[in-house]
C-alpha cells in the first residue's frame, strides 16, 4: 500500500505495475533465496566447551579456590563461535604461513640492502657498547620490515659516515703513534715477569700510577705487556714483543717517562716506589717490616720477581 495522498495504485494492482516493469528486473527468485540462505547461514554458531575453565564456568586461583566467573565464557561454561574449531585452526595456520612468508621476504630484502650498502652495513653490525643501541635497533627494524623509512635511512647513512670518518682518523693517529713509538729495552722486566709467573697466576707490577701486566698467552696480543693507569684503570698502551711501546691516546708524557724508567731498571723502580708510597710494588701491601721498609720491597716479592 502506498501512503501518498495522491496515490493512484489500486490494492489489486500487479507488482509489475507498481515497480514499473517486470518483477524479474528487480530481483530474481534465485537471488532472493540465496540472500535468505546466506543470512541464515551467517547466524549459525558453533558451541564449544570453554577451554579456559574446562566447562566449569568458574575461575579458580592457583590454590584451587573459586574467585568468580570465568572471564572468557562469562560463567556459562561454553563459548560460541561463528566458525568451527577446524576452520579457525585452518585460518590460524594460514595466517602463520603468511607471516612466515612475509618475514622471509623482509629478511631477503634486508640482506639485499645491506649488500648494496657495505659502509652502512658495517656500522649496523658493530657490537653494542654501553647504552648506545641505535645501530642495533635499526638493524633489527630493517630485518623485520625489509626497508627503512626515509628518515631512518637518512639517519643511518649520516651515522655510518661519521663513524667511518672517526675510524679513519683513529687509524691515522695509530699509524703516527706506531711510527714514532719508542723502542725500549724490556729484557729486565720480562725476566722479572718470567720469574713471577712461576709463583703467581697473574703477576702485576705497579710503579707510581702505572701498572704492568702480561697479555694472555693465547690471546691476539700474546707476548705483549699491557700498561694501564692504576688509579682509574685507563689503558695507556702495550709493549710489543719487539719492545715497541705503542701508546694510546690517553697516555701522557709523564706515563711514558714512568714506563721508560721502569724498563731501564725495574728493581730500582720497585724499591723507589716502596720508599715513596710505603707499599710493595708487586703485591700492593703496606710495608711494615723494618727490613722491607728499608729496602722498599718485601723479601718474598723480591724473591719471586728476582729483584
Amino acid at each position: 500500500m502506498c501512503n501518498s495522498i495522491n496515490c493512484s495504485h489500486d490494492l489489486n494492482d500487479d507488482l509489475s505495475d507498481i515497480f514499473g516493469g517486470d518483477i524479474a528486473d528487480v530481483a530474481s527468485a534465485n537471488e532472493f533465496a540465496q540472500a535468505v540462505t546466506a543470512k541464515a547461514t551467517s547466524s549459525v554458531t558453533f558451541e564449544e566447551k570453554c577451554p579456559d575453565c574446562r566447562g566449569s564456568g568458574v575461575f579458580r586461583s592457583y590454590t584451587g579456590r573459586v574467585v568468580g566467573d570465568c572471564f572468557k565464557c562469562k560463567g556459562k561454561g561454553v563459548r560460541r563461535f561463528k566458525t568451527s574449531a577446524e576452520q579457525r585452526e585452518k585460518a590460524r595456520a594460514s595466517a602463520a604461513a603468511k607471516r612466515e612468508q612475509q618475514a622471509a621476504e623482509a629478511y631477503a630484502s634486508a640482506v639485499a640492502w645491506l649488500e648494496a650498502n657495505p659502509i652502512e652495513a658495517a656500522w649496523l653490525r658493530e657490537p653494542v657498547r654501553g647504552d648506545f643501541t641505535f645501530h642495533a635497533d635499526m638493524l633489527a627494524s630493517l630485518q623485520k620490515y625489509g626497508h627503512f623509512t626515509e628518515r631512518q635511512e637518512a639517519a643511518v647513512r649520516n651515522a655510518a659516515a661519521k663513524s667511518a670518518a672517526r675510524k679513519a682518523q683513529w687509524a691515522a693517529e695509530k699509524a703516527d703513534r706506531e711510527a714514532g713509538a719508542a723502542v725500549l729495552s724490556m729484557a729486565k722486566i720480562r725476566e722479572g715477569f718470567a720469574n713471577a709467573v712461576q709463583h703467581l697466576k697473574r703477576p702485576k707490577l705497579r710503579i707510581a700510577d702505572v701498572q704492568f701486566s702480561l697479555a694472555p698467552a693465547h690471546g691476539r696480543n700474546a707476548g705483549c705487556i699491557y700498561v694501564v693507569r692504576a688509579s682509574d684503570d685507563t689503558y695507556l698502551g702495550k709493549i710489543t714483543p719487539e719492545d715497541k711501546f705503542l701508546t694510546s691516546r690517553d697516555c701522557t708524557q709523564t706515563d711514558s717517562d714512568t714506563v721508560a724508567r721502569v724498563a731501564a731498571d725495574p728493581a730500582a723502580a720497585a724499591e723507589a716506589h716502596g720508599h715513596q708510597y710505603g707499599q710493595c710494588s708487586c703485591c700492593g701491601r703496606e710495608l711494615t717490616n723494618p727490613e722491607s721498609v728499608a729496602r722498599g720491597i718485601g723479601p718474598i716479592c723480591a724473591g719471586r720477581w728476582g729483584f
